[in-house]
């Protein structure tokens, strides 16, 4: 027997399996009924505006104080940065918690505990501010909650 029939078949064969590996690597379309989709997030320029109401503040042992304050947007959604602060009126201590718009919701409360640098404290304020990114700076959005710490 020659070996000239088998070429042919041997040729053949490496031919096909080429075939069946290259259209194995060839993307796949995408089905007629899906559309596609975009996921741009606009963002608003125009400031928000949150109330602040219920502020607490409560000395925990003698340097620290835990505080919280209810909030609710009454204009814009948590989109942007966020920043609470939290003063003491006559002292030099001061707190300020960042947040991210996913840490806040239309309505909640914002809780947290500092440690204060010259105790005692009396009273205290709580604001909160808003920027499109930090580094741009923060903007005054509510209103000024205060109370006597407990």
């Amino acid at each position: 027997m020659s070996a000239f029939p088998r070429r042919p078949l041997a040729g053949g064969l490496m031919l096909l399996a080429l075939a069946v590996l290259l259209a194995g690597c060839r993307p796949r379309a995408a089905p007629a009924d899906a559309d596609p989709v975009e996921t741009t997030e606009v963002v608003p320029s125009e400031p928000g505006q949150i109330e602040l109401s219920d502020p607490k503040a409560t000395m925990k042992g003698t340097d620290r104080v835990r505080f919280e304050v209810r909030y609710r947007f009454t204009r814009g959604k948590p989109d942007k940065y966020y920043l609470c602060e939290i003063a003491f009126p006559g002292t030099r201590n001061h707190g300020s918690k960042p947040m991210e718009k996913w840490e806040l919701q239309p309505e909640g409360v914002i809780r947290d505990g500092i440690a204060l640098s010259k105790p005692p404290v009396e009273k205290f304020e709580i604001r909160v501010s808003e920027a499109e990114s930090p580094q741009q700076g923060y903007r005054l959005i509510s209103n000024v909650a205060s109370g006597t710490v407990k």
